[in-house]
């Protein structure tokens, strides 16, 4: 039970460290390789436009990327205000990182939503009626589907709350302090905290009383080997399986905490566990060595578990790898100041390459040709949302290279822009110049038009007062 929480808590800590994506996603940046359509005003505006690729930067209030190829867009609003990721099938979507959303997109045109406002507010509708849920807490809440329940009701929580699963109902008044449940396979009573019974015929059977000073009880009865458990809160705590392949004992075990000592092992996976001062000292090995974890808290720690890696050394730098069916992934972070992440995405073959000193210089490079750093970089995280809108406005430096050949170079907050190709070169300084020089000639515009002169055709053209003569 303990290596089971164990193994729950390890691949948690790493999903939540971990904030780049664990399944392949579609390019969030220009993928054709043929001539932009740029335009730019200063930080303030932007837009580009590459075949069914466009790109539009209103800052700091709007940005948006479309993709018609793959119908994938994305749209930001003062980021982190409000952050949209969609397709034609599905979409997500959050709120300063606490109001979020998903849905997926049916081809009937029906939809499926959930939103949430951890833990204040829920709301989702599906394709129909039965489907659909609201939740204010503590007030009021019908919630479907959710939460491992197919209905979950409350009302002025904890005074009441039902529940029910399948055949399964379930009521509480005043939760957790009492609960009646029962189906044709289960058998639930709770009157905390003088007794407490959680029985599925056949699978467990999980009793306490004057919790959580005494708990016992059976598990895995529908397998070969069942084991039980039994607790003396907080001094003693074992579990056995009835063969003795696995055993597990702990002295002065807390949760979170741990114990000041405990023990294991489970000779059919070769697993066996030592921990010691409670989280201080932690060591778990196998004979498959696909479980293995060694802690000294908190100068040393490594961990692996479902082919996924972290180590850590002092509470400042720690590392996560990462190599499944899905992504391969290497990331190493020096907390606040560095951070390294390269990435795999096996179903698609791209790759991702990211790092940052912040706040001096971000760098990142994508497997269609794309890359970009800039210096100064004030998000001390990587949330290109977030990046894309605000460090342009306060960069000293940014340097563009795009999948199609093009060069970008920004200079002070984008006082002075260049870009150039093999043929062509161009310079933006708002209102004052904009300049382009081809093969054939140049032109030259002030305050876009006021004054200018174009040579690049066979007769030279001048502007004044947006004229052309």
């Amino acid at each position: 039970m303990r290596s089971a929480l164990k193994k729950q808590f390890l691949l948690g800590f790493c999903l939540f460290l971990s904030s780049f994506p664990l399944s392949a996603k579609l390019p969030n940046s220009f993928t054709e390789d043929i001539p932009s359509d740029y335009h730019q005003f200063w930080f303030l505006y932007e837009s580009e436009k590459r075949g069914n690729q466009t790109f539009t930067a209103v800052r700091p209030f709007y940005i948006d990327f479309q993709d018609k190829t793959t119908a994938f867009r994305i749209r930001s609003y003062l980021a982190p205000i409000y952050y949209k990721e969609e397709t034609n099938h599905w979409y997500t979507w959050s709120s300063l990182f606490f109001f979020t959303g998903t849905g997926f997109k049916h081809e009937e045109g029906d939809e499926d939503e959930d939103i949430l406002l951890t833990p204040l507010f829920l709301w989702g509708k599906g394709d129909s009626p039965r489907e659909n849920y609201f939740s204010i807490f503590p007030f009021y809440g019908k919630i479907r589907n959710k939460l491992s329940y197919q209905e979950l009701n409350y009302f002025l929580f904890p005074i009441y709350t039902d529940w029910k699963y399948k055949t399964y109902e379930a009521r509480s008044i005043l939760w957790p302090l009492t609960m009646r449940g029962k189906s044709e396979s289960r058998d639930d009573l709770r009157i905390f905290p003088f007794y407490s019974k959680k029985e599925h015929f056949g699978k467990y059977k999980r009793q306490s009383i004057l919790w959580p000073f005494l708990q016992w009880g059976e598990e895995r009865l529908d397998k070969k080997e069942p084991s039980r458990y039994f607790m003396f809160f907080p001094f003693y705590n074992t579990k056995d399986s009835k063969d003795g392949n696995m055993k597990s004992r702990a002295y002065l075990w807390f949760p979170v905490l741990n114990s000041l000592f405990s023990y294991g092992y489970d000779r059919k996976t070769g697993q066996t566990n030592y921990s010691a001062l409670f989280i201080l000292f932690q060591y778990t090995t196998s004979v498959k060595k696909d479980t293995e974890k060694f802690i000294l808290f908190p100068f040393y720690g490594y961990s692996y578990f479902a082919k996924k890696e972290s180590e850590f050394i002092s509470p400042f730098y720690f590392s996560l790898a990462q190599n499944t069916n899905h992504l391969k992934s290497k990331s190493y972070f020096l907390i606040p100041f560095f951070s390294h992440i390269k990435q795999e995405f096996v179903e698609t073959g791209r790759t991702d390459l990211y790092w940052k000193f912040w706040p001096l210089l971000r760098y990142h490079r994508d497997s269609e040709g794309n890359s970009v750093w800039n210096t100064i970089s004030i998000i001390p995280i990587r949330f290109e949302g977030m990046e894309e809108t605000w460090e342009p406005i306060f960069s000293i430096v940014e340097f563009r290279k795009s999948s199609n050949g093009e060069k970008r170079i920004h200079l002070l907050s984008r006082l002075y822009t260049q870009r150039w190709t093999e043929k062509e070169t161009s310079i933006h300084i708002p209102l004052l110049a904009e300049f382009n020089k081809t093969a054939t000639g140049f032109e030259y515009q002030f305050f876009y038009g006021l004054l200018g002169i174009d040579t690049r055709e066979e007769r030279t053209q001048y502007q004044i007062l947006w004229l052309k003569i």
